[in-house]
């Protein structure tokens, strides 16, 4: 199989310097499902996930296949809240697998947490149930479910939950937001076990220190002029783009940090950028309607569409190279500031989430550069 892998991307990479479309050739996918409790001591728990995202992005940029950057794609669940329907297990899917990290971050500043029934097994079940999972053996599929209350809450047994997850080839990582000395670690550990995982333990309201560094002021301006390179087109654009400065504002102190994750690979806009799009094959400027593109586009001839989309395409990639060399220079100072930070060495939801995946990312014949 990595045989074959290796020959279809040397095809692939032949038939793009001749100009030829390839988006036949299938990458490799990481697919990660999100699973999160909710309920109403999970506030802290919800705010580092939507803080962290974009370091555990950042950590991914890293990792190749075969000589390749794999796709990325995020679905999200949350669970435990009575505002869920008590016949869906109070389960709800917010986003099923997707690679646009605008949408995922969106609806984790959607979550509200609330009291409710905690079932671990049923919201595994519908990750596994209801998710577009990938068939392809050499895919990584994994799933991170965190929670404070028993693994075994509700009607669904949680080793049946688990066992769709072997079978399907999912890893299934535990975090368990409780006390540490806690029984109920016990089969939130079992979980972990069983489905070749990895069990944590956090503190979900350990406050998460931002170091900031003298390049943040520099990506954020970066930043502000990358978002100038979309171009919305369709139904979603305007919403898209929208979303992507919402997001921006939601990211607060950790622009600098989303920055870097918006110049990489994974920060795919396709459902409403222009040049992604076509990038993708999605769409061709010689088929989309006219009302379909923005108003300073609609009365270009096609040479001078093609003009214009091709300098916003060169103008982002100098843009985002910019922002890569100093998320590079940003990382590396941050680095030696955490180690001298009173947090260092402390769970918290990006550093277990990274531990895991670099473990098992490994063990699937992944490499990180």
């Amino acid at each position: 199989m990595q045989k074959l892998s290796r020959i279809l991307f040397a095809i692939t990479l032949t038939l793009s310097i001749l100009g030829f479309p390839t988006q036949a050739f299938a990458k490799t996918k990481i697919q990660m499902a999100i699973l999160l409790d909710s309920s109403n001591s999970m506030d802290g728990l919800i705010d580092q996930t939507r803080t962290q995202l974009w370091q555990i992005v950042n950590y991914l940029t890293q990792v190749s296949k075969d000589g390749e950057v794999p796709e990325l794609e995020v679905a999200l669940y949350h669970y435990g809240n009575d505002n869920l329907p008590s016949s869906e297990g109070f389960v709800r899917l917010l986003t099923g697998f997707t690679p646009e990290l605008d949408l995922v971050s969106e609806k984790l500043f959607s979550i509200r947490t609330n009291g409710g029934q905690e079932y671990a097994g049923w919201a595994m079940r519908s990750a596994m149930r209801e998710l577009n999972w990938s068939k392809d053996k050499e895919d990584f599929r994994v799933i991170f479910i965190a929670g404070n209350e028993p693994f075994d809450q509700g009607p669904i047994p949680w080793r049946e939950s688990v066992a769709l997850a072997v079978k399907g080839n999912t890893f299934v990582n535990t975090i368990y937001c409780g006390s540490a000395e806690s029984q109920e670690r016990q089969l939130w550990a079992e979980g972990a076990s069983l489905a070749q995982g990895s069990h944590f333990n956090i503190n979900q309201n350990e406050k998460v220190e931002f170091i900031k560094s003298p390049y943040d002021e520099q990506i954020a301006a970066w930043n502000a002029k990358l978002n100038q390179t979309y171009i919305p087109y369709g139904a979603q654009g305007e919403v898209g783009q929208q979303r992507q400065v919402i997001e921006d504002s939601n990211s607060g102190v950790n622009l600098a940090t989303r920055g870097g994750s918006k110049a990489s690979r994974y920060y795919n806009n396709a459902s409403w950028d222009l040049i992604d799009a076509i990038n993708e094959g999605r769409v061709t400027l010689e088929q989309l309607p006219n009302e379909a593109l923005p108003l300073a586009m609609q009365g270009m001839t096609l040479a001078q569409k093609q003009e214009y989309v091709a300098a916003k395409k060169a103008e982002r990639e100098t843009i985002q190279k910019m922002i890569r060399d100093l998320s590079q220079k940003r990382s590396e100072y941050v680095e030696k500031q955490r180690l001298l930070s009173a947090n260092s060495g402390k769970n918290t939801l990006d550093s277990v989430i990274i531990q895991s995946l670099s473990q098992q990312l490994a063990a699937k014949g992944f490499k990180v550069r």
